[in-house]
């Protein structure tokens, strides 16, 4: 038999979130000082448009788990919903602070900018975004050292040289994931509202070369189109 606490997962599992947040309400009862329980508790509440609890019960789990970087993505996007920015740009930045390569904490804070109208810095932010994702890409390629580097002596002197099979190994470990593809377009979206219609026509266009096959987004060629 299933206990309480597998049984409100799975509910999560299927997204029926309502369903599952009396189950955790019970479980905190019995053991109130689990991080986990109050952070699943916390996105239940999100998913359901409950926010000032969600923000109550992930603030909760930041207090008992401090050096988990999602409980701190969490509780940002809660409280960016909320209308608290300072206070989601904190915990965004403080996720950051415990995973460097946080894709999703970095995502977050250009929403955040985004939201309260300061376009430049969540460009900032999203361009850092797709720093790390091109460096998590650039390791992956070299994980297969030999296809990706040749010695050869140029002009008398030893150089090392990237094979073909680098830069296609980094375009397709992009291009396995929508993260780049999405980033990019909000990245076009902010320069838009920067008045850099030109540049984000061409951010909008590497986020349909990015779009994984089968992935269906269709937000930067809507974008382009309201740039005719």
């Amino acid at each position: 038999m299933p206990n309480q606490r597998d049984i409100a997962m799975d509910l999560m599992d299927e997204k029926r979130f309502s369903e599952a947040i009396p189950i955790f309400n019970n479980l905190i009862e019995i053991t109130p000082d689990d991080w986990s329980t109050h952070y699943m508790l916390g996105q239940c509440l999100r998913f359901t448009a409950k926010i000032v609890g969600a923000v109550q019960s992930l603030q909760k789990a930041t207090s008992l788990n401090s050096a988990n970087p999602q409980v701190f993505l969490a509780y940002g996007i809660a409280l960016q919903i909320e209308g608290r920015y300072e206070e989601a740009i904190s915990a965004l930045e403080h996720a950051i602070e415990l995973d460097a390569g946080f894709i999703s904490a970095y995502n977050s804070l250009g929403m955040t900018y985004r939201i309260i109208g300061n376009s430049r810095t969540a460009i900032d932010w999203y361009s850092l975004a797709t720093d790390k994702l091109v460096e998590m890409a650039q390791d992956v390629a070299k994980e297969d050292k030999d296809k990706c580097f040749e010695d050869k002596i140029i002009d008398g002197v030893k150089s090392r040289v990237f094979l073909p099979y680098y830069m296609e190994k980094i375009y397709s470990t992009l291009r396995s994931d929508p993260t780049y593809s999405i980033i990019m377009n909000n990245i076009g979206v902010c320069l838009i509202e920067l008045g850099d219609t030109e540049l984000a026509r061409e951010r909008f266009l590497e986020s349909i070369e990015f779009i994984p096959d089968g992935y269906e987004y269709p937000e930067p060629s809507q974008n382009i189109q309201s740039l005719n």
